[in-house]
């Protein structure tokens, strides 16, 4: 089958795109979505018709040309419809974060200035409780069939005149197609502007660096308002006919089935999500007779040993038999972004048999900057820069380590009706990330931290938290950390200071398997010490000199990155520890 000539790509829209795969894979499955007991597809040619009677519906209903049109719901084929459905009315997507407050949802719909809501009937109730203060926002549109009397229902849109493609806006690549307001975890949302042009060049660069084709299935797990799902795990498969099954829920058990039922090839995650994956494999394995436990681990050896001395990944072939019972048979790719990865799942996946990219971006820059190659990846970095994206270190340390700049078709228009946000973050046509990070002689990446996170010593040494907190997660008795500046004795400098969530599930394995107490004094001494071990292999200057205990979970973005902001101001000196 033909498939779109790179070149071609850069000069086609997102709408011009999925009209294009319509004709060309026209009775293929474009999305899989579950219903009742099994998943259900609709055909290319069929999310390109709804897609422009949305769009007729759409203009019905008033919407003209730079109208900001939000999209509230659950990954499901209705998002994407609205998705094309609001570009072909000439209308801007504005994606919002199913896990907002809705203080926060009213602010984002305000401030975008909104003019309707497309939304699951999970969010109605919400919605029409902020609507009487939003005297912009004319109409709640309902993706499900019940009733609403606030809302006009999705299927109604659906039913506005035949198929005739002339009465739908067709919009330029200079056009903006989308404002992705950012997860927040520094409390400062603001909205991304990203043109038609932004995200194809995206696009373009994850084609010619990613091996896909329409014979492979994405499951699609992360959010669809987050830009790394939106872009990858929805587009790029729609620019080349593969298939998208929505995943139904986050749970470890139904992602497998979903995998397994779907026959998945490829899928985008959050290293939180592949951390769980992974441990629950080898779980699985440690709970088997002891002659099961003895191949495997002398399996794992034969591939460590072959992939080191040979180059070659045998992973595949010996570990056919687990990936089936695992549920993992028809997958060949994991890729990875959104946060820093410990590369021990990346390696672990990959000795496995199973192919495992990391790349590294934001929404800013639609989102991807860097992958790394399938053939040659270092799981230690976050790879090379895509085709079409320009890198460099600005002001690099005596290690080589300074802020990552990048500049590219991809990178943004600015942020929504902030100019003075958007010119802090650009220089001399740069973008600035905020992440600093270096590279080396092969032009591979590396992701320090972020450059706001940085805690510096009495010394005038930097403190990267990011590095401390990987440290820390590698104790199966710590559950997450969050490592902070607190002020020296003096009020000269910082010092590393963690928050520690413990795992609690795991100190209870341990006390059933040693018949041992664990009560809130042998806890915090258990954790002390492993602080201790886990700082044992770093400079004297970057260790914890101090922790707290926190009893439940970090507050998080929807793509699990901790809201720093949250804690930071609660770290004070009040003791040497």
């Amino acid at each position: 089958m033909k498939y779109l000539n790179t070149k071609e790509l850069k000069k086609l829209t997102l709408t011009q795109i999925l009209e294009l795969s319509a004709k060309t894979y026209a009775d293929q499955i474009c999305m899989y979505y579950h219903k009742v007991d099994k998943f259900v597809g609709l055909s290319y040619r069929e999310i390109d018709l709804k897609s422009k009677a949305f769009a007729r519906g759409l203009i019905e209903l008033g919407v003209e040309k730079g109208d900001r049109i939000a999209v509230l719901s659950e990954n499901r084929p209705e998002w994407g419809i609205s998705y094309f459905g609001i570009l072909l009315a000439g209308g801007i997507v504005l994606p919002l974060d199913p896990c907002l407050k809705i203080s926060e949802l009213k602010h984002i719909i305000r401030e975008a200035k909104a003019k309707l809501v497309v939304t699951s009937v999970k969010f109605i109730s919400d919605l029409e409780e902020i609507s009487n203060s939003l005297t912009f926002l004319q109409k709640i549109i309902c993706m499900d069939d019940m009733p609403q009397k606030s809302s006009v229902p999705f299927s109604q849109l659906l039913k506005v005149r035949g198929e005739s493609t002339k009465d739908v806006f067709y919009p330029k690549l200079d056009d903006i197609a989308s404002v992705i307001y950012t997860s927040g975890t520094t409390g400062s949302s603001k909205g991304v502007v990203l043109t038609h042009k932004n995200i194809i060049s995206c696009i373009w660069g994850l084609q010619k660096r990613i091996d896909f084709d329409s014979s492979d299935n994405f499951l699609s797990i992360l959010p669809l308002h987050h830009a790394f799902e939106c872009t990858c795990g929805f587009l790029t498969p729609i620019s080349k006919g593969a298939k998208i099954t929505f995943a139904r829920s986050l749970k470890s058990k139904e992602i497998l089935e979903d995998i397994k039922n779907s026959e998945a090839t490829i899928m985008l995650g959050v290293p939180l999500l592949f951390e769980k994956m992974l441990s629950g494999i080898f779980r699985a394995v440690k709970r088997r007779p002891f002659f099961v436990r003895a191949l495997f681990k002398a399996n794992l050896g034969v591939v460590k040993f072959l992939k080191k001395a040979f180059k070659i990944n045998f992973g595949k072939a010996l570990f056919k038999g687990l990936r089936k019972k695992a549920g993992l048979s028809s997958l060949r790719l994991f890729f990875c972004g959104g946060a820093p990865l410990d590369p021990k799942v990346a390696q672990g996946f990959d000795l496995l048999g199973i192919k495992f990219l990391q790349g590294y971006g934001l929404t800013e820059t639609s989102p991807v900057l860097t992958v790394n190659p399938q053939k040659n990846p270092k799981h230690e970095s976050v790879g090379l820069p895509i085709p079409g994206v320009e890198l460099k270190i600005l002001n690099p340390d005596k290690k080589g380590i300074g802020e990552i700049a990048a500049r590219g078709d991809l990178v943004m228009e600015g942020y929504y009706n902030n100019e003075k946000a958007t010119s802090e973050v650009f220089k001399d046509g740069w973008f600035l990330t905020g992440d600093s990070g270096w590279v080396d002689r092969n032009g591979y990446y590396y992701v320090v931290g972020r450059l706001k996170n940085v805690i510096v010593t009495r010394a005038g040494k930097n403190v990267y938290p990011e590095e401390l907190e990987n440290e820390l997660n590698k104790s199966p008795f710590i559950l997450e950390s969050l490592v902070l500046g607190r002020p020296t004795p003096g009020g000269k400098g910082e010092e590393p200071y963690a928050i520690i969530v413990p795992d609690y599930d795991y100190f209870d394995q341990v006390a059933e398997k040693d018949g041992v107490v664990f009560d809130e004094e042998k806890i915090e001494m258990t954790i002390k010490s492993e602080i201790v071990e886990c700082c044992s292999n770093i400079a004297d200057y970057k260790r914890i000199k101090g922790f707290k205990i926190r009893e439940e979970e970090f507050e998080k973005t929807t793509t699990k990155k901790i809201k720093r902001y949250l804690y930071e101001h609660k770290v004070v000196r009040v003791s040497a520890d």
